[in-house]
């Protein structure tokens, strides 16, 4: 997975305005995911519990070059949500076909092109960022549709926007394959200072069919990763900047337990998905706010 994940992630820096920077580092984890078939769904959280500014955390990654969506740090005073999608080939390009008012939607290129989307969301350290994906064909023969969701502070669930992709040989279709989270430090900050968050997944060709994804592999590059509180977690820093926070977050999240790259450690307790949730999600609304242009 690492040489995989490591050639795509250099590309993702463009959509986020940091297209001349170097990535300072990255680390992974690879979600085993070998017995789901025909994934259409995918409802994910992320906790940050420590950042810094130019700071990407993806909840979630699917089908190599596909698509990605996740919450960034991009300064001291501003927060986004991204949802964005790869082209399908050099002459098969993905487009935002429903946005909320908000979105700001257009095209990133650079090394990878694409269709970006992103939403300025204050989200807060320690409150859980939920966001849900959902696959099905597009309205026109040979496309997909993929639309991005999350849990707003009116506890409601919002459309962030939907992007039809031309099926090929870096978008299978309907279906989410080759799943994998991150935090991505694109603007080259202070490999030093602690970024932690927690992260979660569950996955289903239905929503009645969720399952928790409770095994994963993690790629650390030159950070940390393994589980906290029921969790896996993602973590960059010096080793004794992040000593000094998991021992500040052990009386409300426990001791950190630290993952070697390559293998996995014992599976997380299975956490099925609230019986109100899922109809929350049944229930989103499907009327669509059309794109009318790029913004």
């Amino acid at each position: 997975m690492k040489n995989r994940y490591l050639s795509l992630v250099i590309a993702l820096g463009l959509c986020f305005g940091a297209e001349e920077r170097l990535l300072a580092a990255t680390e992974a984890l690879d979600w085993n995911t070998e017995n789901q078939q025909n994934v259409t769904c995918i409802y994910g959280e992320v906790t940050v519990l420590a950042s810094i500014p130019s700071i990407y955390f993806c909840g979630a990654q699917w089908g190599g070059v596909g698509g990605y969506c996740g919450i960034q740090h991009n300064d001291a005073t501003e927060h986004r949500t991204i949802f964005s999608m790869w082209d399908t080939s050099p002459t098969l390009h993905p487009k935002v076909t429903e946005a909320d008012p908000q979105t700001v939607f257009n095209r990133f290129g650079g090394e990878g092109e694409g269709a970006h989307t992103h939403m300025l969301w204050d989200w807060k350290y320690g409150e859980t960022f939920q966001f849900f994906l959902r696959k099905e064909p597009g309205k026109k023969s040979g496309t997909t549709d993929t639309r991005f969701y999350i849990f707003d502070s009116a506890k409601k669930w919002r459309h962030i926007a939907t992007i039809n992709s031309p099926n090929g040989r870096d978008n299978q279709g309907p279906a989410f394959v080759e799943v994998c989270s991150w935090i991505e430090n694109f603007g080259g900050g202070d490999p030093k200072k602690p970024k932690v968050a927690l992260y979660g997944l569950w996955v289903g060709s239905n929503l009645d069919g969720m399952k928790h994804l409770t095994r994963t592999g993690g790629e650390s590059g030159s950070g940390r990763w393994g589980q906290l509180h029921g969790a896996y977690f993602l973590a960059e820093g010096s080793k004794e900047q992040l000593s000094a926070v998991f021992e500040k977050l052990e009386p409300k999240y426990g001791k950190p337990v630290f993952g070697v790259d390559g293998k996995e450690l014992t599976p997380i307790p299975n956490k099925p998905l609230p019986a109100e949730l899922i109809k929350e999600l049944k229930n989103i609304s499907r009327a669509p706010v059309v794109a009318s242009s790029q913004r």
